[in-house]
């Protein structure tokens, strides 16, 4: 784990002038701290390229942060394939 701020992996991971995997490994470090809002936060982000709000959306299928995947599928539904991604990632995470 770098020692990085939440904050600082979140602006990291929203920065489209950083390099493809400093990027991802701030999205990791995010899971890894179990920081399931400022996951969600990228998710809800429109305006990052898919790809990391998907692996934002993946990083929350733990049971750390099953509660706030659940909020992404029931109560801030998200649009289209990431809707549907996350729900079934909701329906794996309560399967284990």
């Amino acid at each position: 784990m770098s020692s990085r701020t939440p904050d600082e992996c979140v602006d990291l991971a929203l920065d489209e002038g950083a390099d493809e995997e400093k990027r991802a490994d701030a999205i990791h470090e995010l899971k890894t701290a179990n920081e399931c809002d400022e996951l969600a936060a990228l998710v809800r982000e429109n305006g990052i390229d898919e790809r990391y709000r998907r692996q934002a959306l993946e990083a929350l299928a733990t049971p750390q942060c099953d509660s706030t995947l659940r909020e992404l599928v029931e109560e801030e539904p998200l649009e289209g394939s990431l809707g549907e991604e996350a729900e079934e990632l909701l329906a794996t995470v309560e399967d284990d």
